[in-house]
This record gives structure tokens, C-alpha cells and sequence, in this order.
């Protein structure tokens, strides 16, 4: 009797021992994720902080996983436009210190496809008779190429307003 109260006692410690290593672990499992996730979120953070300044850090802008960013200023009553539709559009551009490069003096008609690709995913996501500012990273700009008073590698901010479509 005393022999299977002693086995009993031990596989109880042994087990008892097992759930407290395998919380530890998880628990530390848990914590080196969480420092991931904190790490990552503050990589990004910096980055768009880098890329489009204080603006960049609204929580209110919807980002993609590419890193274009949407921040609807008015949030228009029509259709949203579709891949190949025509637009017609205004826009202002600046870059990341505010500085205008380019403007439309009146509306634009062009096609969604044939326009810098972060202005076209942009307008996809904004409502006709709505206002944008999209976050435009230089890989969906001009890249590595200057583009008139736009300096290579430029991240820009597109303000515009879907007119109709």
C-alpha cells in the first residue's frame, strides 16, 4: 500500500512537473511573440514615419499589406471606380516636407491601370464625389527614376478628389 501511495506521489510530482515546465515554456513562447509583434509594428512605424513624416502616423489611414496607404478625407456618395474604368479626377501631390510638385490646374480623365499604380489602387478605394490622400511609397510612384521636380525614390502624398467615373 505505502509502495503505490509512494508511486503515486511521485508520478503526481512528475506529472504536476511537466504542466509547470510546458506553462513556462509557453509562457516564453508568448513573450518572445509579443516582442516579435512589438518590433515589427515599430519597424513599421518608423518606416512610415521615415517615408511620409507625422502625417504618415494617423490612425484614421487604411493601409495595405504593400504599404499604400488611404486616408478618405470625404467619403463621396457614388460607385468606387473598377480596374480599366475611366475617371476623371483632381489631384495635388507633395512630397514628404510638403513641398507641391505637381497639380492638376483642371480635372483629369485617365484610365485605372494607366497611371502610376499607387494612384490607381487609390482610386479604387475612393467613393466618386469623395476626397483621398493616399500614402504613395516610391515603388508605386516612380521609383528609382526622378519624374520632372520629383526626386528619385520618392514617397509621395496624392490628394485627390474622384470626380466621377
Amino acid at each position: 500500500m505505502k509502495s503505490v501511495l509512494l508511486t503515486i506521489l511521485v508520478l503526481g510530482s512528475l506529472v504536476g512537473g511537466i504542466w509547470w515546465y510546458a506553462d513556462k515554456r509557453n509562457a516564453e513562447i508568448e513573450a518572445r511573440k509579443e516582442e516579435r509583434r512589438i518590433a515589427e509594428e515599430q519597424a513599421v512605424r518608423d518606416e512610415r514615419l521615415e517615408l511620409f513624416g507625422e502625417a504618415g502616423l494617423n490612425p484614421d489611414i487604411v493601409w495595405s499589406d504593400s504599404g499604400l496607404g488611404v486616408l478618405i478625407l470625404e467619403e463621396g456618395t457614388g460607385a468606387k471606380p473598377l480596374p480599366g474604368g475611366e475617371v476623371t479626377f483632381s489631384y495635388k501631390v507633395t512630397l514628404r516636407d510638403g513641398t507641391e510638385v505637381d497639380r492638376a490646374g483642371e480635372p483629369t480623365n485617365a484610365r485605372i491601370g494607366q497611371m502610376i499604380s499607387g494612384v490607381s489602387s487609390g482610386l479604387m478605394q475612393t467613393r466618386s464625389g469623395g476626397r483621398s490622400l493616399l500614402f504613395i511609397p516610391s515603388k508605386f510612384a516612380y521609383g528609382r527614376r526622378a519624374y520632372g521636380p520629383i526626386p528619385e525614390n520618392s514617397a509621395l502624398l496624392f490628394e485627390i478628389e474622384l470626380k466621377k467615373f
